[in-house]
């Protein structure tokens, strides 16, 4: 829509898009611009808030089809080391997440808290940790029926 993708680079730490160009550069200026005008709108809250948001879906848009176009000018070679990096990382965070998952749930069983604390607390997390194997699974899947 608005950016270009040889103004950015696959990023090395975190996720998204790194500035690659002067051009990258003036857009997340030009980002940032636009949502403190947005604050500063002569609007009530209600409508600034609604615009904030909206400035927000068009610009995540904007950036969620950019980065396919960035990671595909990858190299074969920098691929497999991104998809290393991606699948390290997702380890730490299963392995922090499982961790997470015993602690509070010996500390929730030895405060003596009831069934429906417990659900409250672990719930949300233990439908994350779900819901990332259904993903994996369903992937798998999906790329073996396609060879």
């Amino acid at each position: 829509m608005f950016a270009k993708a040889e103004w950015f680079s696959p990023r090395k730490f975190g996720w998204g898009l790194g500035i690659k160009s002067w051009h990258g550069a003036a857009y997340i200026v030009a980002l940032i611009a636009i949502f403190v005008a947005i604050g500063f709108l002569p609007i009530s809250g209600e409508y600034r808030t609604i615009v904030m948001a909206l400035a927000a879906i068009v610009f995540t848009i904007d950036v969620l089809t950019l980065m396919p176009k960035v990671y595909a000018k990858l190299d074969e070679r920098e691929q497999k080391h991104q998809l290393i990096a991606e699948r390290n990382a997702a380890f730490v965070a299963v392995a922090f997440m499982v961790f997470y998952l015993a602690f509070v749930s010996a500390s929730l069983a030895a405060r003596g808290a009831g069934q429906g604390e417990m659900i409250a607390q672990l719930g949300p997390l233990f439908a994350l940790v779900l819901l990332m194997a259904v993903v994996k699974g369903g992937t798998l899947l999906m790329l073996e029926r396609e060879s």
